[in-house]
C-alpha cells in the first residue's frame, strides 16, 4: 500500500468545529450545556458559549473561517483564478476511476480529522474548571458528565463533515496505492492547468501529526518517546511513499498501548479496529482501513470522555463548594468591565419587592415597618415564580439568571403542564356532572387519567432535554399541549364515556364539547386558567419558602446532597382536585413533575443566587448605607 505524502503545517481547519458538547443538569443521564448568547467561560471574552451553551456556540465549537470582504469576493467573481497548488498537492490519477463525488471530497473535505487535540481540549481539567455552566449544573446533577454532541443541527452538520473526511481519506489512500503500483508510469501525467485543477492537499500527515498529539494527552510521559518512535511522520509518509507501510504492526502496537491506559471495557473495541485494518490491509481494501481509523480516533475519543468524567467525578465536592465565590468572582469582573448589564435585573428585583410589601400589607395591614430578615429573599421567590406561573411566556428571565435559564424555563414548562392537567380534568368532571353522573371512585380515577395525559404528553419527548433542541419553542410558549389537543380531547373523552357508561366508541357529541373547551381554555388566558394558576402559585410559594428556610444556613453541597431525598408528600396543601404528588404513591408519575420537586429544585437555584447577587446588586445599597461611617 503506497500512502505517499509529506510533512506539512498543521492547517488552520483544524480550528473547524469539535464533535464534542458538555453535558449536565437533570436526572441520571447526560445534559447538553448549550451556551447562551452572552454566556462564556471564566475570564474568557467569547460571549458565545462555554454548552456548551446550548443558544449559540457550545464549549466545543470553533468560529469557521473569516469571510472575504464584499470587493474581494467581487474582483474574484470577475477574474476567476485557480489557486496553485501547493509543493505537496498531489494530482488525481484519472485513470483510476475515482467518482465525481470522490474527487471533490479530496479537494473539499476537511484537512483533519473530526477528533484533534483542539477539538478535545473543552476536556482539560483547566478548562473543565473554568467552565461555568458545568460548575452549575454539578449542583443539580449528581451523575453529570460529558458526552459527544451528535444531536440537533450541529451535529448533523459534524457527522456529515466527520463521513465526507473519512470518505476522502478511503479515495486518499486508493491515490496512494495507485501511486506506488504504478509509480514508473507516474511520468505520463502531464502538467497542464486542467491537471493542475486535479489536484488536492494530502490529509495523511496532518492525521498521523493529529494521532500523535492525541494519543500523547492520553499516555503518561514515560510513553511518549515510544508514541514519537512509532508514529514519526517523516518515515511513516516515506513508507508510505514507497508503498511498505506495516498497517498491521502499526495497529498492533497501537492496541497494546491503548489496552495499557484504557478501561477494560474498551478492549473489545481496540481489538475490532486491529481487525478492521488487517481485513483492509489484507484485501487491499481502503474503505476497511478507514473504518479501522475511524474506530481509532473514536476510542480515543472515548478515552478522553472516561478520563474527563472521572476529574468530574474526583472535583465535583470542590466544583460545587467553590461555585458562590467563583461566580462571584467572575460576575464582578464582568460588570466591572461594562461587558455584563445588571441593572434591569435590579430593577426587576426591587419591583418585585415592592409588588410583594404590597400584597403583604393588603393581607396584613396591621403589620409593623419592621422587616422580616427573609423577606428580601421571598421577594425573590415571588417574582420567579410569577414568570413561572404567567400564561404568556416571559421574553426572558432576569440576566442575573444567566446560567439558571434553562432550568428555569424547564421549571415553567413544568407549572404550565400541571395547570393545564388540572384544566383538563376539570373538563372532564363538568361532562361527568352535565350527564347527571357522578365518579364512584374520585382517587383512582384521577390517577389514572393524570397518568394517562402525561404519557400523552411526553411521547416522543426526553423530559430531561426539554430545554433544547426542536421542542424548544413549544417549551417556552405551550404550543405541546395545542398541537396535542385533539389526542388529549379523545383521552377526555373516553374517560367520560367510561365514567358515563357510554359505548366505548367515541360519539362526536361527546368528542367536540370536550375538544373545542380545551382548545378555548389551553389558548386563553380565561378564568379557569387564572383560578388554577392561583392555587398553584399558593402551593408552590409556601412549599419553596418552606425549603429555602431548611437550605437557608446550609453549604452548598449539602444543599446538593439534601436532593436525593425525596420529598414527603404529606407536606402537600389539600385542594379540591389532588395533585401529583397526592396520588404519587398510585401515578407513575415522574418525579420532577412533583409539586415539592419544583419547589425543592427552584429553592435550591434561589439560594445560590441570592447568595452571589444580593451583596452585589439586590441589597448592595442597603449594603452600602450599613458601610457608612457614622456623621457627626
Amino acid at each position: 500500500m503506497d500512502l505517499q505524502g509529506t510533512k506539512e503545517p498543521r492547517a488552520q481547519d483544524e480550528g473547524a468545529e469539535g464533535p464534542l458538547e458538555a453535558y449536565g443538569a437533570g436526572g441520571s443521564r447526560s445534559k447538553e450545556y448549550p451556551k447562551k448568547e452572552g454566556q462564556d467561560s471564566h475570564n474568557h471574552g467569547d460571549p458565545n458559549n462555554v454548552r456548551p451553551l446550548r443558544h449559540r456556540q457550545p464549549p466545543f465549537a470553533y468560529p469557521h473561517g473569516t469571510q472575504q470582504p464584499a470587493s474581494s469576493a467581487t474582483t474574484a467573481a470577475s477574474h476567476p483564478r485557480q489557486p496553485s497548488p501547493s509543493p505537496e498537492a498531489i494530482r488525481i490519477p484519472q485513470v483510476l476511476g475515482l467518482s465525481s463525488r470522490n474527487q471533490r471530497l479530496l479537494q473539499k473535505a476537511k484537512r483533519h480529522p473530526p477528533v484533534t487535540k483542539k477539538t478535545l481540549s473543552e476536556l482539560d481539567l483547566p478548562c473543565i474548571m473554568n467552565n461555568i455552566n458545568l460548575r452549575m449544573d454539578a449542583n443539580f446533577d449528581r451523575d453529570l458528565h460529558f458526552k459527544p454532541d451528535l444531536d440537533g443541527e450541529k451535529g448533523k452538520r459534524k457527522r456529515k463533515e466527520a463521513a465526507d473526511y473519512w470518505d476522502a481519506m478511503a479515495a486518499e489512500i486508493a491515490v496512494y496505492s495507485f501511486r506506488a503500483a504504478h509509480s514508473n508510469d507516474d511520468t505520463g501525467e502531464d502538467a497542464s492547468n486542467e491537471s493542475a485543477r486535479r489536484t488536492f492537499e494530502p490529509r495523511l500527515p496532518a492525521m498521523f501529526e493529529t494521532l500523535q498529539d492525541v494519543i500523547k494527552t492520553l499516555v503518561p510521559e514515560r510513553d511518549h518517546p515510544s508514541v514519537m518512535h512509532n508514529l514519526e511522520v517523516p518515515l511513516l509518509m516515506q513508507q508510505i511513499r514507497k508503498g511498505v507501510l506495516d498497517m498491521l504492526a502499526l495497529a498492533t502496537w497501537l492496541a497494546a498501548l491503548l489496552k495499557t491506559h484504557c478501561a477494560p471495557m474498551r478492549d473489545e473495541w481496540v481489538d475490532r479496529m486491529v481487525e478492521q485494518i488487517t481485513e483492509g490491509s489484507q484485501s487491499q481494501e481502503p474503505q476497511e482501513i478507514v473504518n479501522g481509523l475511524q474506530t481509532l480516533f473514536a476510542i480515543l475519543e472515548a478515552m478522553k470522555l472516561d478520563v474527563a468524567n472521572h476529574q468530574i467525578r474526583a472535583f465535583r465536592v470542590l466544583l460545587i463548594e467553590d461555585t458562590v465565590p467563583f461566580l462571584q468572582e467572575y460576575f464582578q469582573g464582568k460588570t466591572s468591565r461594562g461587558s455584563f448589564q445588571v441593572e434591569p435585573a435590579r430593577l426587576w428585583y426591587l419591583a418585585a419587592r415592592d409588588q410583594a410589601r404590597e400584597e403583604d400589607a393588603e393581607k396584613n395591614p396591621t403589620t409593623t415597618d419592621t422587616e422580616d430578615t427573609f423577606k428580601p429573599l421571598e421577594a425573590l421567590f415571588r417574582g420567579i415564580s410569577e414568570q413561572l406561573l404567567q400564561f404568556h411566556p416571559p421574553d426572558d428571565f432576569p440576566e442575573t439568571f444567566l446560567f439558571d435559564s434553562d432550568r428555569l424555563w424547564q421549571l415553567r414548562a413544568t407549572v404550565q403542564n400541571l395547570i393545564n392537567l388540572e384544566i383538563a380534568w376539570y373538563i372532564f368532571e363538568s361532562y361527568v356532572h352535565t350527564q347527571k353522573r357522578y365518579l364512584s371512585a374520585r382517587d383512582e380515577t384521577s390517577s389514572t387519567f393524570r397518568a394517562r395525559i402525561w404519557s400523552l404528553m411526553e411521547d416522543g419527548m426526553d423530559p430531561d432535554s426539554r430545554v433544547a433542541g426542536d421542542d424548544d419553542a413549544g417549551l417556552r410558549n405551550g404550543s405541546r399541549w395545542l398541537r396535542n389537543v385533539r389526542c388529549i380531547a379523545l383521552e377526555v373523552a373516553r374517560f367520560a364515556c367510561a365514567a358515563c357508561c357510554l359505548d366505548v366508541v367515541v360519539a362526536d357529541e361527546v368528542m367536540v364539547p370536550i375538544e373545542a373547551a380545551l382548545e378555548w381554555h389551553l389558548s386563553h388566558d380565561s378564568d379557569l386558567f387564572r383560578y388554577f394558576q392561583n392555587s398553584m402559585r399558593d402551593r408552590i410559594l409556601t412549599a419553596t419558602i418552606g425549603y429555602a428556610h431548611k437550605y437557608l444556613p446550609l453549604s452548598p453541597l449539602a444543599i446538593c446532597e439534601s436532593q436525593r431525598t425525596a420529598p414527603s408528600t404529606t407536606s402537600q396543601s389539600s385542594s379540591a382536585n389532588p395533585s401529583p404528588s397526592q396520588s404519587q404513591s398510585q401515578t407513575p408519575y415522574p418525579q420532577q413533575y412533583d409539586i415539592e420537586r419544583i419547589s425543592m429544585r427552584l429553592a435550591h437555584m434561589g439560594i445560590l443566587h441570592w447568595r452571589v447577587w444580593a451583596p452585589l446588586l439586590y441589597l448592595r445599597d442597603e449594603i452600602a448605607e450599613l458601610d457608612q461611617p457614622a456623621l457627626v
